[in-house]
């Protein structure tokens, strides 16, 4: 399990393209799906994905994921303690 403050730190570094790329392979999409939804080869997926395990300190596909997703997650429930203490 990691820490919040972990999870955010790992995926700010990530660029905007990255977390694109990220949440398509956490949708389930083939590399090929994802180079044709955003017109790109397979070979800028493969390289996205090599340096996003790289800023994540990650070796595996389901370790970035779960990373990315805990970190979705934690943005969610922030956003809605923040919206409970100011409504």
């Amino acid at each position: 399990m990691y820490l919040y403050a972990e999870i955010m730190n790992s995926t700010a570094v990530l660029s905007k393209r990255e977390k694109v790329i990220l949440n398509a392979l956490a949708s389930g999409s083939l590399y090929k799906e994802i180079a044709a939804d955003h017109h790109i080869s397979i070979n800028t997926v493969k390289k996205h994905l090599k340096n996003i395990y790289r800023k994540l300190e990650v070796n595996k596909r389901t370790q970035a994921i779960e990373l990315f997703l805990q970190g979705t997650s934690e943005e969610k429930s922030i956003s809605s303690e923040k919206m409970v203490m100011t409504g």
